[in-house]
């Protein structure tokens, strides 16, 4: 979090910089808090390659802990994101639990695939590109199988985000997520818990209330007339950005 004032052409590269686990803090990508005319407050957020991305359901999360916290907005409020207006909620301030509408669900927006060396897929738009994978157990380098199709520009020209979902019951699922940007798997993904828990529900396979297990721990997911994500975000820094030296280290 940080009240330095970046141009917007040097936005992607500053973002770079600032994610660089090796000579910077190190992050999977980077928020900007600007203001709105549509909306209480406007969210940007950068991958750590310097692309924008349109939506991230982590970066929300920190993002209205952040914002409320600091006095911006009151509890309920709505942001402007690439991919439209999105309400948040902060519902419970002791934990930091916070609740996304994220609006309303499309089943027709899902389409099955089937790619060499990688079977049955599912794709599916919730404000970015996922493709969900069902598998029988998690255990397994998820990395060669993820690259394959993130990169395969015949079925998605502009790349896609891979999940990895294991059915523990009708009411809980477990995923892993190579994110696209990143490149990398990530300990959790909002938008990819939510794609996740959308196709395994469209399929019969969950309920409307979906617990979500990822590595960087638990969301919880609802489905109905309206999709709502919950879940924590935690502050664990404070500190200070020194620019002269950030550009330094890395010309």
């Amino acid at each position: 979090y940080s009240t330095i004032k970046v141009p917007e052409e040097t936005k992607s590269k500053f973002a770079k910089l600032v994610c660089n686990r090796n000579f910077a803090i190190g992050a999977d990508g980077l928020i900007f808090v600007q203001r709105s005319k549509i909306a209480h407050i406007r969210f940007r957020y950068f991958n750590k390659d310097g692309s924008e991305a349109a939506m991230c359901g982590n970066g929300v999360r920190c993002f209205a802990r952040y914002v409320f916290e600091e006095g911006y907005v009151d509890s309920k409020f709505s942001i402007e994101t690439l991919s439209g207006i999105v309400n948040l909620e902060v519902v419970n301030k002791g934990r930091w639990w916070i609740k996304v509408d994220i609006g309303k669900p499309d089943y027709k927006e899902i389409s099955k695939l089937r790619l060499p060396d990688a079977g049955d897929l599912y794709y599916i738009d919730v404000g970015v590109p996922h493709v969900i994978i069902f598998v029988e157990n998690l255990n397994f380098d998820i990395i060669p199988i993820a690259k394959k199709i993130r990169y395969n520009t015949r079925f998605f020209p502009h790349g896609t985000n891979v999940n990895f979902v294991n059915v523990m019951s009708g009411k809980e699922i477990a995923i892993r997520t190579y994110e696209r940007g990143v490149e990398d798997e990530t300990l959790c993904c909002g938008t990819g818990s939510i794609a996740s828990a959308l196709v395994a529900h469209r399929l019969g396979l969950v309920g409307k209330k979906v617990v979500v297990n990822t590595s960087g721990g638990k969301l919880e997911i609802e489905l109905g007339d309206r999709i709502y994500m919950y879940g924590s975000a935690s502050r664990v820094l404070d500190g200070e950005l020194h620019l002269d030296e950030l550009y330094e280290v890395s010309e």
